[in-house]
């Protein structure tokens, strides 16, 4: 009984550790996606001012 616990509490750690490996993965790939369209709102803002002022 001892050694499932023990299995178990590793099972748990490597799915917690690729958990966050694959959250931390996800993370990146949308802050760079926001951080692409913030820069091209702000382009279109500055685009948009210039044409209409």
């Amino acid at each position: 009984m001892d050694r499932d616990n023990i299995m178990s509490k590793k099972l748990r750690f490597f799915s917690d550790l690729l958990a966050r490996f694959v959250n931390e993965i996800e993370y990146k790939k949308v802050f760079k996606k926001l951080k692409k369209h913030d820069l091209m709102a702000d382009v279109d803002d500055q685009r948009s001012h210039h044409f209409y002022s």
